[in-house]
This record gives structure tokens, sequence and C-alpha cells, in this order.
């Protein structure tokens, strides 16, 4: 679904396993998912149980970064989202890095009974601080941007507003939303979300399409892709989440305003105004509770969808992200 300039598009490997056979397409699954890192549980009866995620990096070799930007993927997604920014800044900002983790309960979870479920949001949270200390760990003098795309925005939000809110200071320097999901759409039904949670306190692992909880309409992502081509161009498309975890991202959504008024690092927010999950207004309305106007910024994109970064203005797109990661070092200087 999401075609990359000049390389393989994330998805295209089923193209390629028709043309050239699965044995070259698991050749290169294990060449571009090699780099990993391990997360050790914190509950006490998974004291001893150590899981090891994959990410993906665009560093330039023998260069220690000044910033570094953490992805974190959408709903559906996977790390390689993030490859044309990654190589964008490569060219352009060879001191600036990527670091992209595929994220738990997705559909590159190393545990596959897991894939389209979440038990605890909690834990998306802790996965987020566990890679930050890694990728500090790594580059100590670096300053930290957490580059949140829809579902990822949503983790990126309420992990900084629960650490302020609990008397920490900020834990990462900067942040990026791209089409955050901070509102369910006026058209979007109360009745359709009061039943979902009332099935899912019965039955929270029973699974249910996005298209579904649409009513059957097709979902929109670019101009010209659906939600449900990923099914049919991306290995690690899901069909079907579970309603708790479909549940919990209501509840994640429904927080967003919260969130930014504990906003207190630069903010970049970015909108296509025709996506399919927020519109227009309401993202106005969450950037207005963004407490520091002079280190907030909107960039809006007139006939843009969901998936900014892979639409017809993703170019527009990464160079404002671009200019706004050089603004940053200006400051700091």
């Amino acid at each position: 679904m999401k075609n990359n300039s000049g390389s393989c598009p994330p998805g295209g490997l089923l193209r390629l396993a028709r043309r050239w056979g699965a044995v070259v397409v698991a050749t290169l699954l294990l060449t571009q998912c090699a780099t990993q890192y391990t997360l050790v549980a914190d509950r006490p009866e998974e004291s001893l149980r150590r899981e090891t995620f994959g990410y993906r990096t665009w560093l330039k070799e023998g260069v220690q970064p000044d910033t570094v930007v953490i992805g974190l993927h959408g709903f559906c997604g996977a790390a390689i989202d993030y490859e044309n920014l990654g190589k964008r800044l490569l060219k352009e900002q060879p001191k600036t890095a990527v670091y992209a983790y595929e994220i738990r309960g997705q559909g590159k979870d190393p545990l596959k009974e897991r894939r389209g479920d979440i038990d605890d949001p909690q834990e998306w949270y802790n996965d987020l601080h566990r890679f930050t200390q890694t990728v500090r760990e790594k580059h100590p003098k670096a300053r930290i941007v957490w580059f949140g795309e829809s579902m990822g925005a949503l983790i990126a939000s309420h992990t900084f507003s629960q650490d302020v809110a609990n008397g920490g200071k900020a834990p990462c320097d900067a942040l990026v939303l791209s089409s955050p999901v901070v509102k369910f759409r006026d058209d979007f039904p109360q009745w359709k979300k009061d039943l979902v949670q009332q099935v899912a306190n019965v039955v929270p692992m029973a699974r249910l399409s996005l298209e579904t909880l649409a009513g059957g309409q097709q979902v929109q992502m670019t101009h010209d892709s659906v939600h449900s081509d990923q099914s049919e161009t991306n290995a690690w498309h899901i069909d079907k989440h579970t309603l708790r975890l479909l549940v919990t991202l209501g509840h994640l959504v429904d927080g967003m305003p919260d969130c930014a008024k504990t906003f207190s690092v630069p903010t970049l927010v970015l909108h296509g105004d025709k996506d399919f999950f927020t519109r227009t207004e309401d993202v106005k309305a969450f950037f207005g509770n963004i407490p520091d106007k002079k280190t907030r910024q909107l960039k809006l994109y007139d006939d843009a969808y969901h998936l900014l970064m892979y639409d017809k203005r993703k170019e527009q797109v990464i160079s404002d992200v671009e200019n706004w990661i050089s603004g940053l070092k200006k400051k700091r200087r």
C-alpha cells in the first residue's frame, strides 16, 4: 500500500514472492529485521520473561547524531513506515538519526498469538520508555524526538502526559504527532462505541475488523489506497483486532485533549484535511490545548488523507518535518 521511491515498498514482499519465490522474500525479511532490543517484563509474575522486538535504524555510519527521532508506527503498521523520513534525513541531515520499533500487539509482535491484542496500554508506555532508554545509552548527548503516527501518536501523547502528571520531567525533548486521532468523528454513533464496550466486557478477546466497525465503509488511507488493501500488500497486516484493544484505543482517543495540556516541549502536529478518522476542526481544538504558543506548530495539508508520509503530499510533509527539526537545532545553539 505504501510506495517508497527507489526501494522495495512495504508490503511489496508479497509481489516479490509471486515473482521470485518465497525463499528470496524470507531472505529479505531476515536481512531487514535483524536489529532487535530486549524488554524485561515489569510484573512480578512475569519477571523471568524477556521479550525481543525488532527495530529499524536510519543512521549515517561513523556519525554520532545530535538528534534522534524515535518513530512509533500506526495501527496495522510497522517500523518500515518510517523509511521515507529516514532516507530523507540521512541525505539532508546526516547528524539526525531515525529509530523506529515494532509495537507490541501489531503485526510484527514476536508472539503471534498477541498480534491484534493488547492486555494493558501501560505495556505500550513501558515499551516506549525502555526503547528510549536504549537509544539514550547509544547516543547520550542527542536530542530525543518522539514521532508518533496515528496510533503511535496516541501512545506517545499518553506516555508523555502520564510522566508529567506523575511529577516527572519531560521524557523527550520534542514531539511530532502525525494524523493524531484526537476525537471520534461526529458521524460515528455513540451507541456503537457503547455496544463495543459492553460486548468487550463479556468477550474481550472477540475480534472485529476496522471495516466492520466503520459499518462496511471503505476506510480511505491515501488517495489511491484503502485500509483493506493492506491485507494484500503488507505481510504484517492484521485483519481483525480484539475488542479490548479497540476499546483501549477509544479510551486513548477520548483522553487526547487532556494530554495536549501537558505538552511542555516543542510540538509539531501534522494533519490532512481528508483524514477519515478526525476532522480538521477537532485537530485545531486539540492543538489549541498545547500551552506554549511559541513552541507549538500545526501543519495542515489540503487534499491529503491519513497516511501523510505516503500520500501525494508526502514530499511537502517530510520537508516540513525536516525544516522543523532544523529549527530545533538552531534554537539549541
